[in-house]
């Protein structure tokens, strides 16, 4: 297997395997030669969160985005040094198409420098690894443009990567690179591309503060988890569509048209009635789960993960229990029921 070049870099760490993944990656159709373009990122997680390292990506892009695998195929780490040089770890290999830029995929390579550089300021030593990588990857013969997530096309409303790379590549590192283009305002309306999810688009970082609790609630018929490349969704419109603060039910939940069962039910629960009637729930506040069967399994596992993850994300299981019974509730009241 050819080594190459910025695999030999001393600040280099190969993390391929190692992080969590659920599968992995398809091939690019030409391998290494699909490769036109490194895309150069920075997280949006800002340096002082405990949050801001890959294993923490590896995670949310994983468990969260439903990914086989971290997003990015090398990652700069500002937070870990090496003899005056930021740490560079190599987490997807760069034969795979990774997801991180939709329907570019296939001939981006993603480069993420760990830190939001819309208030972070890049360091000496970051900018040395940056300089060190870009110029292993041109010996490399890897790729031939490089470009920022927002120059690639459909997501010019990125803030994303907002240093100047360029400047970077030169050794510019007096002023520590200034802003770089500005995006572009969000579209009202946006077309989904490979590997789009709302948690992988929504802006809840950024300016916008579009959450995936607006997407799900402004996309009512759009089933979260089977989102389709070239799919229209309400985007910038979504904004504020969802209301965060719901106000719990005081009539006896049977009044209601979707009553709710108490105790816990799981995989394995044996009471049809109470768990046709969760179902009914999650399909009418759009967390579908399929048929109301009265059996706990698999697609309803999901649904109820699903809801949790936005309004339960400290307590995600996939078990229904008086916690999710409580916010169900508060979500059936808020939509009408």
């Amino acid at each position: 297997m050819k080594m190459y070049a910025f695999q030999k870099l001393p600040q280099l760490v190969d993390k391929r395997g190692k992080l969590v993944h659920k599968g992995e990656y398809a091939k690019r159709k030409n391998g290494v030669n699909s490769i036109t373009t490194r895309v150069w990122h920075h997280s949006l997680t800002k340096l002082s969160a405990g949050g801001s390292k890959i294993e923490s990506f590896a995670d949310f892009h994983v468990r969260t985005n439903g990914w086989p695998e971290i997003a990015y195929h090398l990652i700069i780490d500002p937070k870990h040094v090496v003899n005056g040089k930021a740490t560079i770890y190599y987490c997807v290999d760069i034969s795979k198409k990774s997801y991180h830029v939709g329907n570019s995929n296939t001939i981006g390579l993603g480069i993420c420098v760990i830190g939001d550089y819309r208030t972070d300021k890049l360091s000496e030593a970051t900018i040395h690894s940056i300089i060190d990588l870009h110029k292993a990857l041109i010996s490399d013969g890897i790729g031939k443009y490089d470009k920022a997530h927002n120059e690639m096309p459909g997501y010019s409303w990125k803030a994303c990567c907002v240093f100047d790379y360029n400047k970077a590549f030169k050794d510019v590192l007096s002023d520590l690179l200034p802003p770089a283009k500005q995006h572009d305002p969000v579209p009202g309306l946006y077309t989904i591309q490979e590997g789009d999810t709302f948690w992988s688009i929504a802006l809840k970082d950024g300016k916008e503060g579009i959450t995936v609790e607006d997407l799900i609630a402004a996309n009512p018929d759009v089933k979260p988890s089977q989102l389709k490349i070239g799919q229209t969704i309400k985007f910038g419109t979504a904004k504020n569509t969802y209301t965060p603060t719901l106000e719990t039910p005081k009539k006896d939940q049977s009044e209601y048209q979707y009553p709710l069962p108490s105790g816990v039910l799981k995989v394995g629960s044996t009471d049809k009635g109470a768990i046709k009637q969760l179902q009914e729930a999650l399909n009418a506040v759009y967390f579908k789960c399929g048929a109301a069967d009265g059996i706990y399994e698999a697609k309803t596992t999901d649904a109820v993960t699903r809801f949790q993850k936005i309004y339960l994300p400290y307590a995600v299981d996939g078990i229904y229990g008086p916690n999710t019974k409580s916010k169900l509730q508060a979500v059936l009241k808020s939509k009408g029921y």
